[in-house]
């Protein structure tokens, strides 16, 4: 199964994607293990999915250290959920997005908006799924869309950008400021899941800075997330608000690949 999944500088979640009929057609991509992820080797596939063990809380997990990384404790009971893109044109805030191609569930009932190119896999923005949900409305637009991933994608990769929001709104309220991401991909090695071990994977560190223009203080998180070609995510880990430390230790959202489960 190939299918992409992405960073997004909102609130983590239990992140459950309902997929449109009918079933859709798999782009064919076989890994190369070269050590690298082009953009051919991360297709979208709009309404297929992935299953993942995910858990939300207080979740102590490894410092990440070296290239041969493990997250496969067997946890009895733990819940799956099933993450994956659905088309723009069918939300509620399409146009507001010119440039989106596709939506994401991420988390805390917010979506997050992206498009696709050969130079990198683009945010455009953020939005509540509901047009008015009883926390009050959220749509995030950039005046220019963030890059979440350059392609190709390679051991020794960093870069950070900051985009303006525009004509956007938080919770209800307007709101001006910036969001910053600064990407680093850090080790190209072998990371082992339940019941599986994926060989080479890519381990992309990012943090989000979100900066108010008055007002309210900076809010920063931090995320992990592990790669492989032609799957996308394997496993991702996110932090507390505002955690100094890029080797956290603790996580408040831990998401790993469960292999031939479902929800």
């Amino acid at each position: 199964m190939r299918i992409l999944i992405l960073i997004t500088l909102v609130g983590c979640g239990t992140n459950l994607t309902p997929q449109p009929d009918p079933a859709p057609t798999l782009a064919s991509c076989v890994p190369n293990r070269d050590g690298e992820i082009t953009v051919d080797e991360l297709p979208i596939a709009l309404g297929a999915t992935v299953a993942y063990y995910a858990r939300s809380g207080d979740i102590p997990i490894p410092t990440f250290a070296g290239l041969d990384w493990k997250i496969d404790e067997e946890i009895k009971n733990e819940p799956v959920v099933e993450v994956g893109p659905v088309a723009l044109k069918d939300q509620w805030y399409a146009g507001s997005f010119s440039s989106g191609q596709f939506v994401v569930d991420a988390g805390s009932g917010l979506d997050g908006i992206y498009h696709q190119d050969d130079q990198a896999l683009w945010l455009d923005g953020t939005a509540s799924q509901d047009e008015n949900p009883g926390a009050g409305k959220t749509l995030i637009h950039y005046a220019e869309p963030l890059p979440v991933l350059r392609f190709p994608i390679d051991d020794g990769d960093t870069y950070s950008t900051t985009a303006a929001l525009t004509d956007s709104t938080v919770a209800g309220l307007p709101f001006v400021g910036t969001d910053q991401l600064d990407v680093e991909v850090t080790g190209d090695g072998r990371l082992a899941v339940p019941y599986v071990n994926f060989s080479p994977v890519m381990r992309v560190r990012t943090l989000a800075t979100r900066t108010p223009s008055t007002g309210t203080p900076v809010v920063t998180k931090r995320t992990t997330i592990f790669m492989f070609e032609c799957f996308g995510e394997i496993a991702r880990a996110e932090s507390t608000t505002n955690e100094t430390s890029a080797e956290f230790t603790k996580a408040a959202y831990l998401r790993r690949f469960a292999l031939g489960e479902t929800p």
